[in-house]
Parts: structure tokens; sequence; C-alpha cells
């Protein structure tokens, strides 16, 4: 098994866990995550996701290149479900690799350990990043004589400063998570032992709130990234208008006012 997959009330986790492998994912793991991604966006009762590492000292290396290449190349004809499915099916990979947004709630990564190549990459499709102080990461193709092609050129110029993203692309160099908050590109940096806790603690934040309100925030963020200002202000009414006439944004005024906890339905 590739991934934990579990639910904790309105937090989905998802845990990588190749111990032999360092979290390199493979067709079946790949495969795993697409269809838990779906689960976190089918079930009316998850509001976060949560993705993290099982293993001690590593987030995830990247891509299994010795069980994906001689696939995707046709080098070996594809012969279980997941090897299949990898063939078949490029644009769910990529939402399996989150390159493409296609969960609908907030996905909050908590990195330890090496977060390289795919995996680098895999945390520039979630929406919060918490990483212990030991994490490093690194994009290191350049010094295989190759180039990223999971979202890396297009992602990480738009979440730090282009020229910072071109040193970490051009140089192939590690990457500390000070350095990484210092750019903008991590939320949070806390000791290693407290790690799962700030996470944890994100997710439980945001679960309280209005599941709609939440997932109209990401959904705005995502739809007026490329938009220009009058085009994405008008976006935001068309999202947000709807979620202000919902049940929940009646309860939450409600609760405001008799000084409780709001009840929130999804509705």
């Amino acid at each position: 098994m590739g991934l934990i997959y579990e639910k904790d009330g309105y937090i989905a986790k998802l845990g990588l866990n190749r111990p032999n492998e360092r979290n390199a994912l493979d067709p079946d793991t790949l495969l795993e995550m697409h269809k838990a991604w779906e689960d976190v966006n089918n079930d009316s009762n998850i509001r976060v996701a949560l993705l993290y590492s099982a293993l001690p000292d590593i987030f995830c290396s990247g891509m299994d290149l010795k069980t994906v290449i001689p696939v995707v190349t046709l080098t070996r004809k594809p012969e279980t479900e997941a090897e299949k499915w990898l063939v078949s099916d490029m644009k769910g990979v990529g939402e399996a690799m989150l390159k493409i947004n296609f969960v609908n709630k907030p996905i909050i990564a908590a990195i330890h350990g090496y977060c390289l190549t795919g995996g680098f990459e895999m945390a520039m499709g979630t929406d919060i990043r918490v990483a212990s102080n030991d994490a490093i990461f690194q994009m290191r193709e350049a010094s295989l004589g190759i180039m990223p092609m999971s979202g890396a050129n297009v992602f990480l110029p738009r979440l730090i400063s282009p020229c910072r993203a071109m040193e970490i692309l051009l140089t192939a160099d590690n990457f500390s998570a000070k350095t990484l908050y210092e750019w903008g590109f991590l939320n949070r940096v806390v000791p290693r032992e407290e790690l799962m806790k700030a996470a944890l603690g994100l997710a439980e934040k945001i679960a309280d709130n209005g599941p709609l309100a939440v997932q109209g925030i990401i959904r705005c963020a995502r739809e007026i990234r490329n938009m220009e200002v009058s085009q994405a202000l008008n976006k935001e009414i068309e999202i947000g208008a709807p979620i202000f006439s919902s049940e929940d944004a009646r309860e939450g005024i409600r609760a405001l006012k008799e000084r409780r906890k709001p009840n929130y339905k999804g509705k």
C-alpha cells in the first residue's frame, strides 16, 4: 500500500507510504491518490485534506522512474489496472499529482525531510504548506540533463518571485525550509516534533469555518489567477453572491449574535 487514506471528522488524511522506494510515486500509488482525491471531492462531510509522509526522513523523492518510464514510453506493455490507467489518462495523473486543480477543498501539505522533484511539484499544488525545520527542497532535473515536466516551470514562478524560481530550477541545489519560508513558499516552519500538530491545527481551524465559504475562496483563487482585475472582480461576485444567500451564511450570523459556535451544514 503506497498510500494511507483515512478520515478524521471533517479532515481527510493522505499519507505517502512506500518505505523501500522513499515514497517515489509509482503507477499504483498515483492511482490510489487519484481515487482518494476523488473521494475527498465527493464526500460532503470532508472539508479539508492533509497530505503528509508516513516515513521518518522523507516527504517524497518524486516519480518512480523505473516503474513509470517503461510504461509511459511503451517499452513494456501496460499490464496492471494502474499501468493501463497511467497511459490512458494523463489528465488523471496530473490530477493525482495536484498539477491540475480539481480538488474542490483546501489541501494542506505537512512536509518533513527531503521533498524532491515530483514531490516538490506536488507540494506546489497544495494550498497551504507547513514544513519542519529539517525539510530540504530540491528540483534536481537540470543536474540530470533533463527538465521538470510536472508543473514546476509553470507554478513555481507564480508562487515565489520568477528570479528565485529560476535559481531553484537552474542550479538544482538543495534549499532549506528556512529559505523557502523567507521566499514565501511555506506558510510555517516548525520543529519536527510539532509538524503534524501545526498542520492539523490549521486543518481544524479551516474545518470549523463555513464549508461553502471555504470552497468558494478556493475556487475563486484558482479561477481568477490569470484574469485582469475587472474580470476577476466580476468572477469574485459570481462565486460569492450565492454563498451570501446560503443557509450557512444565515447560521453564521445567528451564531455570532447568539455568541455560540456555528453549526454549518454545507448548504
